[in-house]
Order: C-alpha cells, then sequence, then structure tokens
C-alpha cells in the first residue's frame, strides 16, 4: 500500500511542475509580446489623410521593388487630392480621378 501511494505522489508532483513551468513560459510569452508591441507603436508613425488633403504618391516602380529607369528618377509623384476614406485620389492638374490606394504609400504635401 505504501507504495502505491509513493508512485501516485511521484506521478502528482511532476504534473504540477510541468503545470507551472507552463504558466511561467506563458508569462514571459505575454512580457515579450508586451516588449515587442512597445517597441512597434515607438516606430511607427500613424497618417491619417481628411478629404481634401493634399499628398504624395510614391511612383509605380517602387511601390512593385521593380529597378527604375535610373537611380535619379524621382520617387514620389504629382499634387494629389484625397478624395474618400479609401484614399481615392484626384490629380490637382488635371482633376482625374485614379485609383484607391493604400495610405502608407502616401505622404503629406506641402506647399
Amino acid at each position: 500500500m505504501g507504495y502505491e501511494v509513493m508512485l501516485r505522489l511521484a506521478l502528482v508532483v511532476p504534473r504540477s511542475l510541468g503545470q507551472k513551468k507552463r504558466v511561467e513560459a506563458e508569462r514571459r510569452k505575454a512580457l515579450y509580446h508586451k516588449t515587442v508591441v512597445r517597441a512597434y507603436n515607438r516606430t511607427v508613425k500613424p497618417q491619417a489623410f481628411k478629404q481634401g488633403d493634399l499628398v504624395l504618391k510614391v511612383v509605380e516602380h517602387v511601390r512593385r521593388q521593380v529597378l527604375g529607369p535610373s537611380k535619379f528618377v524621382l520617387q514620389w509623384e504629382g499634387r494629389l487630392q484625397s478624395k474618400k476614406f479609401y484614399y481615392h485620389l484626384v490629380s490637382v492638374i488635371e482633376g482625374t480621378l485614379m485609383d484607391p490606394i493604400n495610405g502608407k504609400w502616401l505622404k503629406p504635401y506641402y506647399c
């Protein structure tokens, strides 16, 4: 009888140690995730363009990561005006509507 009790104790103790290690690993994972999120939020600069703001758009070959005609070609194009939430752009000079574009490919135009 004493031997069975010792076997049961031997089986219970490693499980509780395993649970403690698992809880500790989850805590460390959450702490690491929190520090990574904090570092990311420090480096990211959120931009929101309102309707009517003037913006510059990245040239197509830069967005597609294709070699451009030369290294001296412009990287940004046009004075464009944002029209809607999804960044439908209108050329200020020509007045033509362009396809929607992601906001990460835009930057403010200061005149």
